[in-house]
Parts: structure tokens; sequence; C-alpha cells
């Protein structure tokens, strides 16, 4: 595996806040924890607390930003969940904190969701993604620990993260890295329109599981690349562990990052300028979730003439740098397809601003340097 920290360039678009290395931090239930912005730790709520809520420093973006998604790694018991909000700093005033979702690995209880309904002066949040009026210079992140009084397990969070609009692209093709030339990832190929349905609430079943396909696909490679089976789960399964019943869908972005951390991975949401950051990932052996739009005519060889937002994964790339992807909406014997570079590029870009998801295990996927602003 590539050493990445080194001189990967897309600094300027995450802050990691939060990471588990060693050691632990508890609540005492009455205060924040406000950690040293260059602390490692992990912050777990023990019994008989029932809650108790970490609080970011002020952490700058120099370039400013009017987007933002916060993801996180967590796990998260039976009667136990965490809830993020956000707030982002604008000409030296704070906005009020959003509510950036409620996670629980169980649906059941009713602590998994998104919050719709925040609206004003300042910005909206749109299930996932905080939307400002105008751009913002800093930003805070708050993450509550919950449990029920018959709560066994104890929640614990180990990773925070904060996507910002990505710089630094001009929206124009980029060139292929030399590394990623001819490189093809053996990513397990699966359906989302071949999986049962597990229930009929679940967002509309598998022809809208393109989001929980991805992960599962990515997840599959990584159990058999580490050996690791427990890590390889159903379509159906990830479609159960990431649903929204307030998008009434699986595609809420950190609810999937945030599945995948709940079995032992680790990952995040990002946003890149451009398809040299993905080769540098795949070049190291690492495949990424990417999310796109296209109207028709857009994406040539898609089994779809359009789409308003669709997660695939991208596993290659040819010597000439098109696009090797597993598309999850295509039938078993054509899911592997490549694209055109310009026109994924296009599509990606344009449709979700370069959003993707990281998901690796532990310690594998670069760290954001410091010095980049946050």
């Amino acid at each position: 595996m590539a050493d990445l920290n080194a001189g990967w360039p897309p600094a300027l678009s995450l802050a990691l806040l939060a990471v588990a290395r060693a050691g632990s931090t508890s609540f005492d239930g009455t205060q924040s924890l406000k950690p040293p912005a260059e602390s490692v730790w992990v912050a777990e709520l023990r019994p008989p607390l029932r809650s108790g809520q970490y609080e970011s420093a002020v952490r700058k973006v120099p370039a400013g930003f009017r987007t933002a998604v916060a993801s996180w790694n967590a796990t998260t018991p039976a009667g136990t969940w965490i809830e993020i909000s956000l707030r982002a700093q604008r000409s030296g005033r704070w906005t009020a904190w959003y509510d950036m979702g409620h996670w629980s690995a169980a649906l059941s209880r009713g602590h998994r969701h998104s919050v719709n309904r925040q609206q004003d002066a300042d910005g909206r949040v749109e299930t996932d993604t905080l939307t400002l009026h105008g751009p913002a210079q800093a930003f805070q992140v708050r993450a509550a620990l919950m449990r029920e009084p018959d709560a066994a397990g104890e929640p614990s969070l180990r990773l925070i993260a904060l996507a910002t609009d990505p710089h630094g692209s001009d929206g124009r093709a980029s060139g292929v890295t030399a590394g990623a030339r001819g490189k093809d990832l053996p990513v397990p190929e699966r359906s989302q329109r071949t999986a049962s349905p597990v229930s009929s609430s679940l967002g509309g079943g598998g022809d809208a599981w393109c989001s929980p396909a991805s992960v599962s696909m990515i997840m599959a490679y990584w159990a058999a690349a580490t050996d690791h089976p427990a890590w390889d789960v159903s379509i159906e399964s990830a479609a159960s562990g990431t649903y929204d019943p307030v998008y009434d869908g699986c595609g809420n972005w950190p609810f999937n990052v945030a599945f995948a951390s709940e079995h032992g991975l680790e990952g995040w949401v990002q946003r890149f300028s451009g398809l040299t950051d993905i080769e540098g990932l795949v070049a190291a052996g690492i495949p990424v979730i990417a999310s796109i739009k296209c109207n028709a005519g857009e994406l040539t060889g898609a089994p779809y003439e359009k789409t308003a937002g669709h997660l695939l994964v991208v596993r290659g790339f040819t010597e000439s740098g098109d696009v090797v992807v597993n598309e999850p909406y295509a039938l078993p014997g054509g899911i592997r397809r490549v694209y055109r570079r310009a026109q994924f590029e296009h599509a990606w870009l344009t449709g979700s601003q370069g959003a993707v998801y990281l998901i690796a295990p532990p310690g594998m996927l670069p760290r954001m340097k410091r010095s980049g602003g946050f």
C-alpha cells in the first residue's frame, strides 16, 4: 500500500476532527468536551450517564465555504445513538446550530433519521448537506452521545469529518495519473436491481438502492482483500442499515459511511476537485464510491438515460484514462463498465461537487495535513 499522506493534495476540503487511536475520554454528563485541536482521542459514554456532548474547537476554512457535509464513525449498541450538529461563522457572526442527523445502527427504536424543516436567514439543511446563503470562514461541530435508561451498551465516537466545497478545479477534464493507468481493482460486482426487497418501506427497494449496493461492493472488496469475511454484507443488509425514514431512502451519504464504520471499517464523505484525486487512491488499491448526476446523452454507455442522483464504484482506469466502474444499476454480466473520462468527470463534479465515500480498513486512508488550514 502506497503512503498517500506525504503529498496527497485535497486537504483544503476536509477536516478530520476526532480520530480514535489510543486511550479514551469519558463524559461527565455536565460539560462539553473541547480537546486540543491536535488531540487524538475517542469519546465514550459510560453508565450510568445517559448523555454527554463533544464540541470541537473552532476550525477555520481560509478559502471559505458555502456547503458542508458532516460524517462520522461510531459504535452504537442497542438503545444508544449519536446526534451531530454544525454551525458556521460568517463575517464574525455564528449561525444557529443545524442538526445534521441522528445516528443509530438500529432502526427499530427511532433514533436514526435526518431532520427536515431546517431553514433560516443563513442557510438550510437538505437531508445531509448544509447550504449557506453566503460564504463562511469557520465552523464548529457538536456530537451528543445518548443512551436509553435500559441500554446495556455504550455509544462511542471515533471520528468526525466535515467536507466543504472543493477548491482548485476549473471544471475541465484532468489528465490521468501515471500510477492509475491500466489499474482495475477486483471489486465484486453486485446489482441493486436483483436484490430481494427486504421491505417495501425501505425507500422503494432495489431500484433505489444504488448507495447501499455500492457500499456492499466496497465492503466485500475489503473482506476479500484482508481475509475479514464479516465485512462482506449483502445489499439488503446495507439497505436496512442505511435507511433514513425522514428522507425515505438509503442515499443519506453520512449514514452509508456510518454503517460501514459500525462493522469496524473507517471512512468519511469527501469532495474532490478532479479525477486525479481518485486516481491516487485507486493506484494505492483503494476503490471509491462517487456520486453523479447526468442528463440524457451525457454519459455514454450508462444503463439509464438520465439520473437526478446516483452512486457507483470507481474501481480503476484504462490506459487512456477512461473510468472503470461497477455500475450497480446494471444487471449481472454488465456491471463492470467503462465511462468516457470527460463525461464521467462532468457528471460527477457538476452533479455532486465531486462527492465521494471513502471506506477502508482503519488506518489505510490518507490523513489530511493539519497545515491545510484546519
